[in-house]
């Protein structure tokens, strides 16, 4: 059985050497199919299927602060949270980290360096189940004071800062001019929150951490065993009813909303990956197609030499048995070259995501993708090989070595299943090309919306300033003056702008407001906007135009004087039958300061380009522990780094510069999610257009080179060229908008599942259903035309000679 069997796999690659055009062609079209659809496999399985790096991940639960009865999801009160913590009966540990990452600037030894830094509680890694690779984690005492100043280091940055050094455990460090204690590195791979370097504790006796009204905290819990999110839920809801009870000025309507921790992050991508599944799927499925095309092609062709051989004394089961092999080995050829191409695919997904597949999550492909792979391409060999297989084992063995076999090759139901597989092809490619418009035409629509800024030659970079500077209005203000006078000055510079949180960059921070002179409003329905603290050069670095008024001087930002500019959209919605210049508002929880409105400016998009402009409020301060630069230049932006990066040296040879980008690259990186598909779906929508017009070209080729005969009679009978064209390119054509008007009605009812990844484009957008009917109608006429052009050359003596 073994001697036959490797016989059979001998003779089967004797065939394929033989054949280099059909056998290049087939295996690539699978390896095409198979090692798109093992890449994308293998990041859903990362993403969405793997389970998440922490033990018994399915128990950990998000939760947001959430006014009741609202669609909004915001952070929760320090001292909300310390109660919840107390009187919940549902989880095992309740933790919370910062809204934000804060800015630890390390120095003391090296360069200084920028760490993105987050605060957490004491229980947080505990909570998470994760254990540390060195030393130790926080514990609940780490927040009272007295717990000591302590840190642990994130697994990357303990190897690229102190090279991998075990004695790190107890040594100090310097952060913002402090000292620290490093308790622990935490293991490879650890990454959560995203971007974190370092972990800090809260200390929950700082004045910031004794309130209900400001909301910044982030919790994270572990359910009790046995209990589900709807009664967890339901013990925070009691919670926050007794709260509300105790506490009416700062809780009214507030309470937290529970999801599971995995649907919190991957709950953006998962769209999107399921969209990325299924297109991969329909290539898969054209590749599939074609590969059964080309071997019914290639059965027919071989029907006279299959005659011979069972003339000869071959088996019918010897022979269904060949074929089948023949088959599967290009199956297996195809899915071999997949895998490589899958890795390779991996590495290409993952740099196009930037960061909209989560750090948690690590594609790779493991043994559930290779097991996949293997089964799919035994599965696939079957498949292709069954149908030709049986179809070359119901050779008429008379009529096959007559020269009319050429007409039983012919047959009608042999021809209707290629045809059929043309038409099915043609139709998923027109879904597929459809698809990939929809998100292209949006994300045209995208790119072509208005940020309210100019990006161009803009340099941007972080500066998070020590301890000391931060606690200190005077040395903060005396720093940034001096810088701005240093930038201002150099070659190049048209102006030096500075802001808190960058448009695009995804910093938020927004302040509650009323308007003095207006009735006390609920705390809870107060307005809102984004609140904003720049320099007097910053509209002017940005080209943000002052619609009203005017603009704020260097001695109003000098002094942090309480005037402020409005965004339109503020002006709008708030002084909508009012002049709001000379108006005060009363911003923040607490503060009774009122600040005059003296300008009002153009809106820009902060949240993102699809988001719309929200009402936002700049007030003139160099009282700030943070700042965006923005810099203006007179040409290219990135040539200015060297230049800005040596001004803050010079007045402080230990504070870092971070997140050097031109506001081209910020604004590139806000559009990397809807970039992310458009390319990918996109390109698989190109491979399906390539895949079935090979499929059309092929079928009319065969079809071409079956009806040589009958071509030569027609010729050698009058017809004429435009007659032979008509003739070939009318079959062709007939399967092309049968295959396009079915693919159009699919897509009708397939493309509505996009409509939330779509951006001001209808789902059924007419333009791009028309243009695609008409690309894939003008890529099967040139399908068809080719071998129509080819068939028209024959000499009508040869044709009529032909075997």
């Amino acid at each position: 059985m073994l001697e036959t069997l490797l016989q059979d796999v001998r003779f089967g690659l004797r065939m394929l050497r033989r054949n280099p055009g059909f056998s290049l062609i087939a295996i690539l079209t699978l390896a095409l199919g198979i090692g798109a659809n093992t890449a994308i496999f293998s990041v859903v399985n990362a993403v969405l299927l793997r389970p998440l790096p922490f033990a018994e991940p399915e128990q950990l639960v998000w939760a947001w602060g959430n006014i009741r009865d609202r669609a909004n999801r915001a952070s929760v009160a320090p001292l909300d949270y310390v109660d919840y913590r107390a009187q919940t009966t549902t989880f095992e540990q309740l933790a919370a980290m910062g809204t934000v990452s804060n800015a630890s600037n390390l120095t003391g030894s090296g360069e200084p360096e920028r760490l993105e830094t987050r605060l957490v509680t004491g229980n947080f890694f505990q909570t998470l189940g994760v254990n540390p690779a060195l030393g130790r984690t926080f514990q609940l005492e780490n927040e009272k004071p007295g717990g000591g100043q302590v840190v642990v280091l994130s697994n990357g940055l303990w190897q690229r800062r102190f090279g991998g050094d075990a004695a790190i455990i107890g040594r100090t460090i310097i952060l913002n001019g402090l000292k620290y204690d490093v308790l622990g590195v935490m293991p490879p791979g650890f990454n959560f929150p995203q971007g974190t370097e370092l972990w800090a504790p809260m200390n929950f006796d700082l004045p910031e951490m004794k309130q209900r009204r400001a909301h910044f905290l982030r919790p994270v819990g572990r359910l009790k065993s046995g209990v589900t999110l709807a009664q967890a839920q339901s013990d925070m809801d009691n919670i926050a009813q007794r709260l509300e009870v105790q506490y009416p000025d700062t809780n009214r309507n507030w309470k937290l909303l529970l999801v599971s921790l995995r649907e919190q992050l991957v709950g953006n991508i998962r769209p999107t990956l399921q969209l990325l599944v299924a297109a991969v799927g329909f290539v898969l499925l054209i590749a599939c197609v074609n590969v059964a095309n080309l071997l019914l092609v290639r059965a027919t062709a071989r029907r006279k030499e299959l005659a011979v051989r069972m003339s000869l004394g071959a088996g019918r089961r010897h022979v269904f048995r060949q074929m089948l092999t023949e088959s599967v080995l290009l199956s297996v050829i195809g899915s071999t070259l997949g895998v490589f191409l899958a890795g390779w695919g991996i590495k290409l997904i993952v740099a196009f995501s930037g960061n909209n597949i989560s750090a948690t999550a690590q594609p790779e492909i493991d043994r559930v993708v290779l097991a996949f792979t293997v089964l799919l391409s035994l599965v696939t060999g079957v498949t292709f090989g069954l149908v030709p297989a049986l179809q070359a084992t119901q050779v008429h063995l008379s009529e096959s070595l007559k020269n009319e076999g050429r007409s039983a090759g012919q047959s009608a139901g042999r021809n209707r299943t290629r045809n059929s597989l043309v038409v099915l092809e043609t139709a998923i490619a027109v879904v597929l090309l459809i698809g990939s418009g929809l998100l292209l035409r949006s994300f045209i629509r995208l790119l072509n919306v208005a940020p309210g800024f100019d990006a161009a030659n803009v340099l941007t970079m972080r500066l998070d300033l020590s301890a000391e500077r931060r606690e200190s209005p005077e040395k903060s203000t005396a720093f940034f003056s001096q810088l701005h006078e240093r930038l201002a000055a150099l070659p190049g510079v048209e102006a030096a702008g500075m802001i808190t949180e960058l448009p695009l960059s995804g910093q938020p921070n927004d302040t509650p407001f009323t308007v003095e002179g207006r009735p006390a409003a609920d705390p809870n329905q107060r307005f809102g906007a984004d609140f904003r603290r720049v320099n007097e050069d910053y509209l002017r670095a940005m080209r943000i135009p002052i619609l009203r008024g005017r603009g704020f001087t260097a001695r109003e930002t000098g002094q942090s004087e309480n005037v402020i500019l409005i965004s339109d959209a503020l002006a709008q919605s708030v002084f909508p039958n009012e002049e709001p210049l000379g108006k005060r508002l009363l911003m923040g929880l607490n503060t009774q300061t009122p600040f005059e409105i003296i300008g009002i400016t153009g809106d820009i998009r902060h949240r993102g380009l699809d988001a719309a402009p929200a009402a936002t409020i700049y007030i003139p301060t160099l009282a700030i522990g943070r700042t965006n630069l923005t810099i203006r230049a007179a040409s290219n932006p990135m040539n200015l780094a060297a230049a800005v990066r040596r001004e803050v040296q010079a007045l402080d040879r230990d504070q870092p510069v971070a997140a050097v980008r031109s506001m081209e690259q910020v604004l590139g990186e806000s559009i990397s999610a809807q970039r992310f598909r458009t390319w990918l779906v996109g390109l698989f929508a190109l491979v399906a257009l390539l895949l079935a017009a090979v499929g059309i070209y092929g079928v009319m080729s065969y079809s071409v080179a079956q009806r040589t005969n009958e071509f030569g009679i027609r010729m050698a009978l009058g017809a004429q060229v435009n007659d032979v064209l008509r003739l070939v390119i009318r079959h062709g054509m007939y399967l092309a908008v049968a295959g396009v008007t079915i693919g159009l009605v699919a897509a009708i009812a397939l493309t509505r599942a996009m409509r939330n990844l779509l951006f001001q484009v209808s789902a059924t957008d007419p333009l791009t259903f028309i243009s695609i009917g008409a690309l894939l109608v003008l890529v099967a006429l040139l399908a068809c035309w080719i071998p129509a052009r080819r068939a028209t050359k024959l000499d009508p003596l040869r044709a009529l000679r032909h075997d």
